[in-house]
């Protein structure tokens, strides 16, 4: 009964499971190769707006992927509500 407890516990005030290197890595790793693609595409507003979308949409999944990474606070949130209600009622 107490591990179950320690283990919501756990779950509930877990710290990001992303590390900074990690990310600083992957965001510098995506500006060369976007800078690298802007710098060699033809000078037209189609390239232009194809580089646009694709950043946005890799700059979308970055987001979502450090939102989802902290369940309980951000944009994107899931409610405490039921783990709190769980731990009221393993306590004896």
């Amino acid at each position: 009964e107490r591990v179950l407890e320690a283990r919501w516990l756990i779950f509930a005030n877990h710290g990001p499971s992303v590390p900074a290197v990690f990310l600083g890595t992957i965001v510098f790793w995506l500006t060369v190769t976007f800078a690298s693609f802007g710098l060699f595409a033809p000078r037209n507003v189609m390239a232009a707006a194809v580089l646009f979308v694709c950043a946005l949409s890799v700059a979308g999944a970055v987001f979502l992927i450090l939102e989802l990474d902290g369940s309980f606070h951000g944009v994107i949130q899931v409610s405490p509500a039921p783990v709190k209600f769980a731990l009221a009622h393993m306590a004896p």
